[in-house]
């Protein structure tokens, strides 16, 4: 009985040990990569503007309002995220680290986008306008989450999950807008 009890004692310290050990590196998750966050400020950068659109276009209340929402909160958080990154010098938000050719293929896209919403109007105009916002939205929340789940540095955690909560909101008052349009 003396010899299971010691056998217990001196082995228990050692799996503990090792539980310890494997359930610390199975938490430790590898970090955000700067390359997101910078995908992610390009984005909020180009979203915030969406709203100028309206400048020229006479819309429905509906449309406006949430399209003016979007603006808003990437504004907002276009403008959160250089702060953190100012808090924090190795986030560089200008390397996305893409290809040269995906990064023309991004400004093709946009310019595409760009010239059919100018060309539309009445329907046209908000169907092309939120499907592009669904769109953008589903990146930008999508690497949100992402960013999150990689995320050690607390701040920047919380950040990017409020983020995610925001866009995925303004994603379902977009849907709405689409399946009931104004």
């Amino acid at each position: 009985m003396r010899r299971k009890i010691l056998a217990f004692l001196l082995v228990t310290p050692l799996l503990g040990c090792a539980g310890t050990a494997a359930t610390s590196r199975a938490r430790e998750a590898p970090a955000a990569s700067g390359h997101g966050y910078a995908l992610l400020h390009e984005i909020l950068g180009q979203e915030r503007q969406v709203s100028r659109l309206l400048y020229i276009k006479e819309e429905s209340d509906a449309l406006e309002t949430v399209i003016d929402a979007i603006a808003e909160t990437c504004d907002t958080a276009y403008d959160r995220l250089a702060i953190l990154a100012e808090d924090h010098p190795r986030l560089d938000l200008s390397d996305t680290g893409l290809p040269r050719e995906e990064v023309r293929t991004r400004q093709a896209i946009a310019a595409t986008r760009r010239e059919e919403l100018l060309a539309a109007s009445g329907r046209e105009l908000q169907m092309q306008l939120l499907l592009s916002q669904n769109e953008a939205l589903t990146y930008m929340a999508h690497l949100a989450d992402t960013l999150a789940r990689h995320e050690p540095d607390p701040v920047r955690l919380v950040y990017v999950r409020g983020l995610w909560k925001e866009l995925t909101r303004l994603q379902h008052d977009v849907q709405a807008l689409l399946r009931h349009p104004a």
